[in-house]
């Protein structure tokens, strides 16, 4: 093992000897909550809450853009206008679908359901639900609820398994936060009201429903089977997608406000979709890209981030489901340097030198400072020995 594996497995240990610590904590103290008074328990939810928001928020997880974070906060307040100042919201850094509220009325969005999303309807419908959660109560009754206590360390350690690593103080505040696994009834009831907040704001109530379709598209396509999300499972996904288009079907209509929502979380849909790019996750960048119209939504590098995720899949036929997206994204974007890198090496070791000589040499023409490039001019130096011995 070299020394930076040594030092990345002793930051993963203390990572998981962190969130196991935290988490125990809470575990051992829930049982007494039920001999507390209901202001002591209150109140006791809300300090547990607060510590663990200023460790993740002192450790950057917040996403941290002043303007992302009041154009979500706009969507909040023209949801719950009379909670203005109460209920906030923030971009958090994590490029999963999920959003959650913690008792203290604030309200996290990861920047991967900003990706995932099509238009301030579907954002609202999420903001909505978890601002149902809020005002139903829902983290003080869920957490005093006998049978919520039992179900801490199960909530906590799907937690801890799907995000260790990545997110190690969520673990500790995900028994008081609408992560928790709340029962069915509260879970209607969030949604209900989410809803209805939605249609009263004037959003379109059709736009509720594609958000979990889409979502149980996504994790079937992924083979993820459950995750840390407030709408974690099959089940609850294709029920909510049959709940919300049964309650659009007596509501009238409304805005989406595609324009307005792309202008504000562009920045922030791209750089989430990036590090998926980053991480080489080629099943969910499929997932997120190959629907109509999404690979344009994110040009210049839609087409060949699609191509990214044939390549990194690698299952039969995606080679050449890479290559026919890199060839379309050259031709909307000739001056992409990525795209011929990523052709130019797949064509060179099909043995087709000449044209992995030109989309090479292409390359390092418009990129000669990126950090592929010496990698590009030393098989552009091998290509041509080979070409002419």
């Amino acid at each position: 093992m070299t020394r930076r594996d040594q030092c990345g497995s002793q930051r993963s240990r203390r990572r998981t000897a962190t969130v196991w610590l935290l988490a125990s904590a809470l575990l051992a103290g829930a049982p007494s909550a039920l001999a507390l008074s209901e202001q002591e328990q209150r109140n006791r939810i809300l300090f547990e809450t607060r510590e663990q928001e200023a460790r993740f928020a002192a450790h950057g997880y917040l996403y941290g853009d002043a303007a992302l974070d009041a154009y979500l906060q706009s969507v909040m307040d023209r949801l719950y206008p009379e909670k203005q100042g109460t209920y906030r919201v923030h971009a958090y850094r994590n490029n999963e679908f999920n959003a959650f509220a913690v008792a203290t009325g604030n309200v996290y969005v990861h920047v991967g359901a900003l990706l995932r999303l099509r238009n301030e309807a579907e954002l609202a419908s999420v903001l909505g639900h978890e601002g149902g959660h809020l005002v139903g109560d829902h983290m003080y009754k869920g957490t005093v609820n006998a049978k919520s206590i039992g179900r801490l360390g199960t909530a906590l350690s799907i937690g801890i398994t799907a995000i260790i690593g990545i997110d190690p103080f969520i673990g500790a505040i995900a028994s008081y936060s609408t992560m928790a696994g709340f029962s069915r009834d509260f879970e209607r009831e969030a949604d209900r009201t989410g809803f209805e907040r939605m249609v009263a704001a004037g959003y379109d109530p059709r736009a509720a429903a594609p958000v979990f379709d889409r979502m149980a598209r996504e994790l079937t396509a992924r083979k993820v089977k459950q995750g840390p999300y407030f709408f974690a499972d099959h089940p609850k996904l294709l029920e909510r997608v049959k709940n919300f288009t049964e309650f659009a079907a007596t509501a009238g209509s409304g805005e989406l406000r595609r324009d307005a929502y792309l202008a504000a979380t562009q920045p922030a849909r791209v750089a989430a979709l990036e590090s998926i790019h980053e991480r080489k996750d080629g099943p969910a960048l499929i997932a997120l890209l190959e629907d109509e119209g999404q690979t344009a939504e994110f040009a210049p590098a839609g087409e060949f981030l699609l191509g990214e995720g044939y390549r990194l899949r690698a299952a039969e036929g995606d080679e050449d489901r890479a290559l026919s997206h890199y060839d379309r994204s050259i031709a909307a974007q000739p001056d992409y340097a990525p795209a011929y890198a990523v052709r130019g090496r797949i064509l060179a070791h099909r043995g087709e030198r000449g044209r992995a000589l030109e989309d090479l040499e292409r390359y390092v023409a418009l990129a000669p400072a990126a950090r592929e490039a010496p990698f590009a001019r030393q098989t552009i130096e091998r290509l041509k020995k080979e070409t002419n011995p």
